[in-house]
């Protein structure tokens, strides 16, 4: 009789086994998959994290420097008009005329020049011009005050780029200029805008003593340059050599539907 019975036993036993053998199986991918969810979760959270404190970052800045923007064309401008009125009521006397039209010329000239900088400042004025004229504005700005001599270069046919977008693109490139001209001890400065149906490519370079990329990567500038890029899905590349620095931008036309 139990000789038998052993049969059944075995029997089941087995599909006893093979049970909790499954069981056990879709409990551990049950868990498995939970925890990825989780992971992914926490890596989305953290992604959202860190764009947020980017883009609170990036408005900081862009009210700082559109208070900076108030103040030069409110304050510092409406000072030297003040100045280049009483500057004319003076040159009225021929003695002094020659001497105090040079100097009303060297005012005239500076309130310019504080305007121009005070619209490169101001995110509503760049969002109204767009990003090429801004670049342009720059260009142009340089140039004129014999900084380096610089040229803009347009390839393609323009299409729109989300306001946003067209701020924190024209931010890179300005902070580009500002260490091309404070650092690099260049002499020439070009940039090329090639608008591509895919793609638009930013390329900035000049022909200074160049840096090494390796000792300055944790430098505050070039963080908040990859910062910027990587919030609007860019592409940020630098090369630097004594030849010069070169600043590739690769954004994407979202605008593209094909």
């Amino acid at each position: 009789m139990e000789q038998q019975a052993l049969p059944f036993v075995i029997y089941f036993s087995s599909i006893l086994l093979f049970v909790i053998l499954i069981l056990v199986f879709v409990l551990f991918n049950y868990f498995q998959r939970k925890k990825l969810n989780m992971i992914i979760k926490q890596k989305e959270q953290e992604k959202e994290f860190e764009e947020m404190l980017v883009n609170s970052q990036i408005e900081i800045n862009e009210n700082a420097l559109k208070n900076i923007s108030w103040e030069l064309h409110d304050n510092i401008g409406q000072m030297l008009s003040v100045a280049r009125i009483q500057l004319n009521r003076l040159s009225k006397k021929e003695e002094q005329k020659p001497q105090l039209t040079e100097v009303n010329q060297l005012i005239g000239d500076s309130l310019e020049e504080i305007r121009s900088l005070s619209r490169t400042l101001n995110a509503d004025v760049i969002n109204n011009l767009g990003l090429v004229p801004s670049i342009k504005g720059e260009i142009e700005r340089f140039n004129r005050l014999s900084f380096l001599d610089s040229k803009l270069e347009i390839i393609g046919e323009a299409y729109d780029i989300p306001n946003d977008d067209e701020i924190i693109l024209f931010r890179i490139v300005q902070e580009f200029f500002a260490n091309t001209i404070k650092h690099a001890e260049a002499t020439h400065l070009e940039v090329e805008i090639n608008y591509q149906a895919d793609k638009m490519i930013i390329t900035a370079s000049d022909n200074g003593k160049g840096f090494d990329i390796e000792k300055v990567k944790k430098n505050s500038g070039l963080i908040n340059m990859q910062s910027r890029a990587t919030i609007i899905g860019t592409q940020m590349n630098i090369t630097s050599d004594k030849e010069g620095t070169t600043l590739t931008l690769t954004y994407p036309n979202k605008t593209n539907k094909g």
